[in-house]
C-alpha cells in the first residue's frame, strides 16, 4: 500500500510541475508569444524570430513595444535591447531579433508611448520571461 501511495504522489507533483512553469515562465519553450494591451499587440514569432506588432485602433495613439533581455552571466537586470511601433498606417509592423538560450527575454507593450522597464505600468503590458 505504501508503494502505491508513493508512487501516486509522485505521479501528481510529476504531472503538476509542468502546469507551474509554464505560469512561472516560458524558458527554454519554442513557441509563439503574444502579449496585448487595448489597441493592440505584439507577438513573438519563433519561426524566424520575428516580432510583430499590430495597432487595431484607428485612434492616433499607436502601440510601443520592447524586448528587454537579462543575461545569465551578467548581473545588469533586465536591459532594453529593442524597440519597435506601430500606429498612422495600414497593416502591422515586424522587425526581426535574435533570441538566444544565455538568457532570459521579456516582451513589454503599451498604449501611446515606449516601454522603460518590464513593470507592467498602466496602459502597458508585459509576457512571461522566455528564451530559446
Amino acid at each position: 500500500m505504501a508503494t502505491v501511495s508513493a508512487a501516486t504522489a509522485t505521479m501528481v507533483v510529476a504531472s503538476a510541475y509542468p502546469v507551474l512553469a509554464v505560469q512561472t515562465n516560458d524558458v527554454g519553450t519554442l513557441d509563439n508569444k503574444t502579449v496585448s494591451v487595448a489597441g493592440g499587440h505584439m507577438t513573438f514569432i519563433d519561426d524566424g524570430d520575428v516580432f510583430e506588432i499590430c495597432d487595431t485602433w484607428a485612434n492616433g495613439t499607436g502601440v510601443y513595444g520592447a524586448l528587454f533581455y537579462n543575461s545569465y552571466i551578467g548581473t545588469d537586470g533586465f536591459q532594453r535591447v529593442m524597440t519597435t511601433e506601430d500606429g498612422g498606417d495600414a497593416g502591422c509592423d515586424k522587425k526581426g531579433y535574435n533570441i538566444g538560450n544565455s538568457g532570459e527575454y521579456i516582451m513589454v507593450i503599451c498604449s501611446g508611448k515606449y516601454p522603460t522597464s518590464i513593470i507592467a505600468v498602466a496602459g502597458c503590458d508585459a509576457s512571461a520571461s522566455f528564451n530559446e
